[in-house]
């Protein structure tokens, strides 16, 4: 038995609703949206805290330790990245309506 494919304007539609745009919409056309700013997490390590202690190790307080590190350096990197594209939000509230 073949499975059924799905056809391109479906998947096109499913891409737009995930990221938000109108289906045939470009980032750049006036109508569409502008991404909201980014903000960094101020402690990237509340989600390894949230999961309970990892069963990785003998003793999960070095484990712990570890994956906070991991979460600390991808939130360094992605806001790194988000301010090289300018997706940063901003810090000033009043600017956050211009």
């Amino acid at each position: 038995m073949t499975k059924r494919r799905r056809s391109g304007a479906s998947k096109k539609q499913v891409e737009a609703r995930f990221w938000g745009q109108p289906a045939g919409a470009e980032a750049s056309e006036p109508g569409a949206r502008p991404p909201a700013g980014i903000r960094p997490t101020p402690d990237p390590g509340a989600l390894v805290r949230s999961l309970g202690p990892p069963p990785l190790a003998v003793d999960p307080a070095i484990s712990e330790r570890d994956l906070t590190a991991v979460y600390e350096e991808a939130v360094r990197f992605s806001t790194a990245l988000a301010a090289a594209n300018g997706l940063l939000a901003s810090e000033d509230p009043d600017a956050a309506d211009s």
